[in-house]
Order: structure tokens, then sequence, then C-alpha cells
């Protein structure tokens, strides 16, 4: 059977938290947000916020999808125009929860600096793409084909749009998540990689793939 696929409600915010710790975290042992909020119970309530406050951005819950496995959200992926929100809007998103979160001024600059390695390698989001991110499953709902689904759905989304184009980004050295894309039909574009990042994240940076989408039904498996 199937997962019900659908869109993130104000009751998934404990959900959306977790996949957004573990889409940045990928294969690796920690991800970007796990510098930010280095205790894991600030973490979760600080992406809580960013999830589900009034600064939106392609962390909100407004562009999540959610894959439900026996009745429990279990996947989760966002969706949308690349066009919906500026180079600023996660930073925005950031200090608002920083702010809720009673950051000291001092804390809250230093985030930007630790975290510029990651921002040089992650992809650009051109404008007029479909853009999909934030793809993670929890442990115990793998290998059930939750995010296949969830990933169909969102590209034949894009296709009803009009998109000419859908865009994903991996960590490099993530290949089941590459490979599993490249079967979508993604193919990678452009490779960013420096020693700043490989030394913040332990891996060399990312990759930015494609996918050209065509009339509705093709494309994706």
């Amino acid at each position: 059977m199937g997962a019900k696929l659908r869109a993130a409600r104000d009751e998934d915010l404990p959900f959306l938290a977790e996949v957004l710790g573990m889409a940045g975290r990928g294969q690796l042992a920690r991800g970007p947000w796990d510098f930010v909020f280095p205790d894991s119970g600030e973490r979760q309530r600080g992406l809580e916020r960013i999830a589900g406050g009034a600064e939106r951005s392609f962390c909100h819950r407004s562009v999540f999808r959610v894959a439900e496995h026996a009745g429990v959200a279990s996947a989760g992926l966002v969706a949308f125009d690349a066009s919906d929100f500026d180079q600023h809007a996660l930073a925005r998103a950031m200090f608002a929860a920083f702010g809720t979160l009673g950051f000291s001024s001092g804390r809250s600059a230093a985030v930007a600096p630790l975290l510029a390695p990651y921002l040089a390698c992650f992809p650009d989001m051109p404008a007029g793409t479909w853009i999909i991110e934030n793809v993670a499953t929890r442990p115990e709902a793998r290998r059930r084909g939750l995010v296949a689904q969830l990933l169909e759905h969102a590209l034949e989304d894009g296709r009803r749009r009009g998109f000419a184009r859908a865009q994903i980004s991996v960590l490099i050295g993530n290949e089941p998540a590459q490979r599993a894309y490249e079967q979508d039909g993604f193919r990678v574009v452009e490779t960013r990689s420096t020693p700043e990042f490989a030394r913040l994240m332990g891996a060399p940076g990312f990759v930015r793939m494609t996918l050209a989408l065509g009339s509705a039904g093709g494309g994706a498996r």
C-alpha cells in the first residue's frame, strides 16, 4: 500500500525539526544545525521555530510535504519555486528563532562566520527552478519507498505548475542518495567543494543535480 502523502500541518512541527536535522547531516555525523544548536533540546526547539515561525524560508512548514506510514509522519521534503524566497529568507527565519530562544547578540552574530564555509558551497537556486530540498526519512521507516513517493509527487506538482527544470542537492559522498536521484533522471551539473567546508563538515562539498521536467507522468519513477 502506498504512503499517505499530504502537506505539512502545524502539529507536524516536531517531526519537521527532525527532518531538517537529518537532511542537514546526510551521511555525516553532524550537519549545520548541529553547529548552530549544539544542545539537542535547544536544536529541536530552534528548528521547530524556524519551521513554524512567521518568517518563511525553504525550511518552513508551508513548503513541506509529508509521507505517513501506518498513520505516523515518517518522511518529508520541501518543494518550492526558487523565486519564492530571496537569499536572506533563511537568515531572517534563523534570527527570529534565536530571539525566541533568548540568544545573546554575541551568540547570534557568531553564527554567520561559523556557517560561512557551508554557505559558500551550498548550491545556488536559480530563479524559475522547481527546488527539492530537506529530504529525510525516520530510520525506522527507511527502505519503504516513502521518499520515492514523495519525490514523484513533488515532481508532478512542478510539472503541473509549468516548471521546465527541477533541482536537488546532495552532499558529496552520499552515494545512495545520489544514485537514487540519478535513477529518477537527475544529473550532476555542478560540484562545489572547498577545504574549509571539508574541515567543518567532514565531506568535500555539494553536488547540484537537475532534471528536465517533461509532460505530466514522465521523468520520475
